[in-house]
């Protein structure tokens, strides 16, 4: 039998439901069967199971080799009303935060360790990242260090030319002659 005023909706076991009333977050729906007053109403279905994000990315580890990483974190959102309110898109911000937990921790071992210690590296990245996570209602469940290829040292000016182009005195060494100036001798 309908209830006249209400509606029906089905929560899946995997998800939970947001449920805001003229902009302001009301509750959130658990699994199940829930009838709801009609009315001036968003409905937001957050999606709880686990989601894996793999990445291919350049960092420069401690000892100022630049490297390349192939990575995988599983995730997951544990609390859906901030996950929903912390960022337009979420996941995109998972990504952003994993990327820049992985450049912080190898800017913090040299990339032997890196290279040769999968495991360690890999657990530092997991908690460092459940913990940056936990700000938008996420926790990284695993990661994983998949690959590590050195690509060289990091090019690095020289710091007395560095001052020097910081001030107004620096002058390129050889400039090329401007057409139409003045021909040296």
């Amino acid at each position: 039998m309908a209830l006249f005023g209400f509606d029906r909706l089905s929560v899946q076991q995997f998800e939970t439901v947001l449920l805001y009333r003229n902009g302001r977050f009301e509750k959130a729906l658990t699994p199940g069967r829930h009838r709801l007053r009609a009315g001036s109403r968003q409905l937001v279905r957050i999606d709880l199971r686990p989601e894996v994000f793999r990445f291919a990315q350049g960092a420069v580890s401690s000892d100022r080799i630049a490297i390349n990483l192939v990575y995988a974190a599983r995730t997951q959102i544990v609390d859906p009303k901030a996950a929903f309110e912390s960022s337009q898109n979420y996941r995109e911000e998972i990504s952003i935060r994993l990327q820049s937990v992985v450049k912080a921790v190898c800017s913090r071992k040299p990339r032997l360790e890196i290279q040769t210690d999968h495991q360690t590296f890999s657990n530092n990245a997991q908690k460092a990242a459940s913990q940056i996570l936990r700000a938008i209602g996420c926790e990284c469940l695993t990661f994983e260090l998949l690959q590590v290829d050195s690509a060289g040292p990091v090019a690095e000016l020289d710091n007395s030319e560095w001052d020097l182009r910081r001030t107004s005195a620096w002058r390129p060494k050889a400039a090329a002659p401007v057409a139409g100036g003045p021909v040296g001798r």
